[in-house]
């Protein structure tokens, strides 16, 4: 799996995820008949930090997740600041995952050296009536080596 495959995964494993949110897509989140517990991973962009004398190369990639929640009071809120930063948590402590890019055509080894995760807030009210569901956002740098 590629990276953006991998934060997918990490994400949809994550055993805070239950309480939360189940339905995870990449680049979107259901629209239309707007659905609590849905959730779009975004990826950013790469950019490459450094390469050393192997070949072996080191990459930077940042995602926002986004996340409907309900948020009707203060009780609901506070769960979901306290999910946020659980997962934070969580994210911050994981390292050395393998992956596995395609470079050019060619699948190259990697690892998932460094997960932060930060900024979890309450993004938007998308209605503009609280009531009707929340926006949450997290984002999420991750930090890999493609090795040659």
């Amino acid at each position: 799996m590629n990276v953006i495959e991998t934060v997918k995964k990490i994400l949809t494993d994550c055993p805070l995820m239950d309480e939360f949110n189940d339905n995870i897509h990449i680049d979107y989140m259901s629209l239309g008949d707007k659905q609590e517990m849905d959730t779009g991973v975004y990826p950013l962009g790469t950019s490459l930090v450094s390469g050393d004398i192997l070949g072996n190369k080191k990459y930077h990639i940042n995602f926002s997740v986004f996340a409907d929640k309900k948020a009707y009071e203060d009780y609901d809120r506070l769960n979901n600041s306290g999910f946020l930063l659980s997962l934070t948590y969580y994210l911050n402590q994981l390292k050395d995952i393998a992956i596995t890019e395609n470079v050019n055509g060619e699948a190259k080894n990697g690892t998932i050296t460094k997960i932060s995760a930060g900024n979890g807030l309450l993004f938007s009210v998308p209605s503009g009536d609280i009531n009707d569901g929340v926006t949450y956002q997290i984002q999420i740098g991750v930090d890999y080596t493609i090795y040659k």
